[in-house]
């Protein structure tokens, strides 16, 4: 082939095609003669494509049913099918269909003055679309906490009607004490979308979509795509080698725990440069979980393979769609590149315009001819670097509110209680979440703000400020004071308020009486109490046995 072949090229040939689009209940069918341009961008996690067709009012068609129902606000689906109109020799064609919903939408009206009553005769519509799980994750940004769910869990809560998810995900099924979602907080522009990639990246885990079954996949390993199919010489203009990227950083892993006994693994890179690395830095006592870091960061550091860009000189008999395997036929010759290597389709990119566009022409034909551009990228089959889109990072962490929980005692008394976490058996708190139906969330129980000697733990129904993180969550604030341990502002004291309750505690008050400091310590049990007064030259003790308790 020339080098001119060797760029992006065009070609005419004749498709059969029909556009299905369904509005408030009713389906239309638009033949490949009114349809006058489609494009179509398909990768493995879905596809986004446009279209425009025509038309024209005829004794034949009747009246333009469809336009009352496209201004409408109601969602509409579309489905499109394409296949070659002329058979190969050695194979039929087949029919490339998919099926999505319309993301935007637009009408052109031609009128005719002439005509009496000058009526629209014709109109030139246009329709953007995409599959329909990313069409409507897009517009998806829940605010959510899930207590002891699975990222299938959460996935599976999140779907829309009518998309379906399999999953082939081993990590997917692994119950986890926390998820949150913070999609709808100021701050954050992700989508559903957006985070559903950002976790897959982060979990090393692909998005599949099948357009035969309109579903999608979520899977630790890339699809099969079965046999492989020939790329025959014939229907190719030009094939192009690209060479990604090498990554030349080692990864390490930093454990930032002062009770972590191992600090650092690394992951060799063969192609690495002397003095580039890439660290990860977690903080975890437990040494399971920086081995599992590793074993995450090593699969994710592997390094991606040549790919193949295909360019055709006539649209082919099969479709090859994102997933399938091909393989470069002999014709090419034993010395290109590409020969004698298995390919799996990334992506497929279709240009389509209609050599004829007057709404006149063709109208109401099952196929038409079209100028084309056809491109395929191809990856090796063995390349194991999963692929994703362009996306934003969600935005955590995000704050709501909760009550510590404590079951020691009885329900009126000021506790505090500690739980083992289920597989590290390090002390928690729990919290109550009322605006989530009072999921309990494990939090660290630690110190936060307060020197280690102060053990002051959180008591029962304490309100705090609760920092959700993605998959944890901690103790931000203390957000109220404990009954009775408020004073009045003009005695500008300070109040050390410790123990189960108002009958049942020790008071610790500094106050200021004739602007002088008075300390107080009194111990309550019941109606016994006992109480200890410093203030201007003197000491006070007392013992005394209350009315009330109080």
């Amino acid at each position: 082939m020339s080098w001119a072949e060797g760029e992006r090229s065009s070609f005419l040939d004749r498709l059969t095609a029909t556009l299905g689009l369904t509005a408030g209940g009713k389906t239309f069918s638009v033949a490949a003669g009114d349809l006058k341009r489609f494009e179509l961008d398909i990768a493995p996690w879905g596809f986004e494509g446009s279209a425009s067709f025509s038309f024209v009012a005829v004794a034949a068609q009747g009246e333009d049913e469809l336009f009352a129902r496209f201004i409408e606000k109601d969602l509409v689906e579309v489905s499109l099918e394409v296949a070659r109109t002329f058979d190969e020799v050695e194979e039929a064609a087949a029919p490339m269909t998919l099926k999505g919903v319309v993301t935007d939408r637009s009408v052109v009206e031609r009128a005719f003055p002439d005509v009496a009553g000058d009526p629209v005769l014709q109109r030139r519509y246009a329709i953007r679309f995409e599959d329909r799980g990313g069409a409507l994750f897009r517009q998806h940004r829940p605010t959510a906490l899930y207590v002891d769910r699975s990222l299938k869990e959460l996935i599976e809560d999140n779907k829309p009607a009518g998309v379906a998810f399999a999953y082939a995900w081993t990590a997917g099924e692994k119950k986890r004490p926390v998820l949150s979602l913070g999609l709808g907080v100021d701050g954050g522009d992700a989508s559903f979308r957006d985070f559903l990639f950002w976790l897959l990246h982060r979990e090393n885990a692909g998005l599949y979509y099948d357009a035969a079954e309109d579903s999608y996949r979520v899977a630790s390993t890339k699809p099969d795509g079965g046999a492989a199919k020939p790329l025959r010489r014939s229907a190719v203009a030009s094939i192009e080698a690209r060479f990604p990227p090498v990554r030349r950083d080692a990864v390490s892993v930093l454990n930032a725990s002062t009770e972590a006994a191992t600090k650092t693994k690394t992951i060799s890179n063969e192609q690495g440069a002397q003095g580039v690395r890439t660290d990860h830095l977690i903080r975890s006592s437990i040494a399971a979980r920086l081995d599992d870091r590793v074993t995450l960061e090593t699969a994710r550091a592997k390094q991606r393979e040549p790919e193949a860009v295909v360019w055709f000189r006539e649209f082919p008999t099969t479709p090859l769609l994102p997933s399938m395997k091909v393989e470069i036929e002999g014709a090419f010759g034993a010395n290109v590149y590409q020969h004698d290597r298995t390919y799996r389709v990334v992506s497929t990119r279709i240009r389509a315009e209609a050599e004829r566009q007057e709404a006149t022409d063709d109208n109401g034909e099952e196929s038409n001819v079209y100028r084309i551009e056809h491109e395929l990228c191809l990856e090796l089959a063995s390349d194991p670097v999963f692929r994703f889109p362009d996306f934003r990072r969600p935005v955590w962490p995000f704050h709501v509110e909760g009550k510590v929980l404590s079951e020691a005692g009885e329900e009126t008394q000021g506790t505090y209680q500690t739980y083992q976490e289920e597989g590290t058996s390090l002390d928690v708190y729990k919290v109550k979440v009322p605006l989530w139906d009072d999921q309990k969330v494990i939090v660290p129980f630690e110190p936060s703000y307060q020197s280690g000697h102060f053990y002051f733990p959180a008591s029962r129904d304490q309100r705090v400020l609760l920092e959700l993180h993605f998959d944890r969550a901690r103790i931000a604030a203390f957000l109220d004071w404990r009954p009775g341990a408020r004073l009045p502002a003009d005695a500008q004291g300070n109040h050390l308020l410790v123990g189960k309750g108002d009958k049942n505690e020790t008071s610790i008050r500094h106050v200021y009486a004739d602007a002088k400091p008075t300390l107080t310590i009194t111990r309550s049990m019941d109606k016994d109490q006992q109480v200890i007064t410093i203030s201007e030259g003197t000491i006070r003790l007392e013992t005394m046995e209350t009315k009330d308790g109080g």
